[in-house]
């Protein structure tokens, strides 16, 4: 998220913070409060600076152990899952034994390929 480039130090209507946000008002008039807003008169305001503190607390940079930030994603040392590819007739016997074994309780009597 870019940083919150704000006028002056107004309280900001919901519309606005919903803008700022990038969501719909009707989500923020659910619970105005929660979100850090007060009224005044029979209008709902947020101050820029509880935006900016609440937006801060959900962009912070991750650390690890040794306070250093962690810069690569969980999901990069995962193996990539391909779709199409084939197994050896081995492994697919293997595999089907398994499974044979699973539903009838025996292995398969010869389970040897050509």
């Amino acid at each position: 998220m870019a940083a919150i480039s704000i006028i002056g130090d107004r309280a900001l209507t919901v519309r606005q913070v919903a803008e700022i946000l990038s969501v719909s008002s009707k989500m923020l008039y659910e619970d105005p409060p929660k979100f850090g807003f007060f009224k005044v008169g029979s209008q709902w305001r947020m101050w820029p600076e509880t935006l900016r503190s609440m937006t801060q607390a959900y962009n912070r940079p991750s650390t690890g152990a040794g306070g250093k930030e962690i810069s690569r994603c969980q999901s990069e040392s995962a193996k990539a899952q391909t779709s199409g590819t084939s197994i050896s007739a081995r492994q697919a016997s293997a595999e089907f034994d398994k499974v044979l074994e699973q539903v009838t309780g025996r292995k398969r009597r010869n389970s040897t390929t050509s």
